[in-house]
């Protein structure tokens, strides 16, 4: 199964640019275990639980509230703020959505996420062909972004490709892949993960540099010109929906979940001037499994990362938040490694 699992990546590797280069390994020691999940504000858990499930698959693992919580109130800002929570788990990665009872007026009046950003841009699903994932989510409400049809970017590699959004705007990325034409010597056993987290930024060298300090990665995968991956295509066009679109990337690798970023340069996105409202809906937090709080703390603001919060419970465990130099949202989180929140819950991080 190992080898089918990277089979997979490295189809969408290939795919993606023409040269790679660099690393994007956690070290053996880092303080840093993994991506405990991704958060996402919503408006309908029921709704977004039954298209996530029927589309791509995820399981729900955990039904709890947020209520009574001065970390949560301090980003927020205000007192009293609740929300509903689902954990839903593919097998490699989680995502958390959250319905946030009455909502402030600047998240309500809080745009969509565009596609060049700045912030959390979308969630990646990687699924086999066959699971016509992609099909469901459309027919589950979601809209397609660039052209209904799904593009393949490499003629070479049996990689497909779409944008859309649900009906609160999140993005997903799902790209469907042909495995007949990967000469695998079985099927994989999961036909569908979680492949990364997408941050669109107006800076990637700015954002490269925090995270090879944080992660403690200092050679990301690159490809390309420029040591980054450089694209211009209709077909990427038409995943993106953006007309003469020109980028570059990086990957990091996060133990159980691919942490991407991108720079579209045709089509120059300004930092923001305060970050996004916690309960806007869209992506609104990353959360990291960390060994060590202390030492987490210490290789985040080394990094350049801003300390919003000190540490306080949460989840079983004890967390932390912060902002990037882009001000997304991150949380360092301790807790025990049989907890939901844990990223060690994933057996050999979703291979098997």
């Amino acid at each position: 199964m190992r080898l089918s699992h990277l089979a997979l990546g490295a189809a969408l590797l290939l795919s993606a640019c023409s040269r790679i280069s660099g690393s994007s390994e956690l070290p053996e020691d880092s303080v840093i275990k993994g991506v405990s999940y991704v958060g996402a504000s919503v408006s309908d858990l029921d709704r977004t639980i039954e298209l996530y499930q029927n589309a791509v698959d995820l399981r729900l693992v955990d039904d709890s509230k947020i209520a009574n919580n001065p970390l949560i109130d301090q980003i927020a800002g205000r007192s009293g703020v609740e929300a509903d929570t689902r954990m839903m788990r593919s097998v490699n990665a989680q995502v958390r959505f959250m319905s946030f009872k009455n909502p402030s007026e600047e998240a309500q009046s809080t745009p969509h996420m565009a596609v060049q950003g700045p912030g959390i841009m979308h969630v990646c699903y990687q699924v086999v062909q066959e699971t016509e994932s992609y099909q469901k989510f459309l027919a589950g409400g979601a809209k397609h972004m660039g052209a209904k049809e799904m593009q393949q970017l490499n003629p070479k590699n049996p990689v497909y490709y779409s944008y859309s959004r649900d009906f609160d705007g999140l993005i997903a990325e799902i790209e469907h892949v042909d495995i007949s034409k990967l000469n695998l010597p079985k099927p994989p056993k999961n036909e569908r993960r979680i492949r990364h987290v997408s941050l669109a930024t107006p800076d990637v060298d700015r954002l490269v540099a925090f995270y090879s300090v944080f992660l403690d990665q200092p050679s990301p995968r690159r490809g390309g010109e420029w040591s980054f991956m450089r694209s211009s295509s209709v077909e990427g066009d038409n995943v993106s929906g953006l007309k003469g679109g020109e980028t570059e990337a990086a990957w990091f690798q996060v133990r159980n979940l691919e942490l991407e970023m991108f720079q579209f340069h045709s089509h120059p996105t300004k930092d923001l001037e305060k970050p996004r409202p916690i309960d806007a809906h869209g992506y609104n937090m990353i959360v990291f499994d960390v060994a060590d709080m202390k030492l987490a703390r210490e290789q985040f603001v080394k990094a350049g990362g801003k300390v919003v919060t000190e540490p306080g419970p949460m989840d079983g465990g004890q967390i932390m938040f912060g902002r990037d130099p882009d001000g997304n949202l991150i949380g360092l989180q301790t807790a025990p490694t049989d907890a939901i929140v844990s990223s060690r819950n994933f057996k050999n991080n979703g291979i098997e």
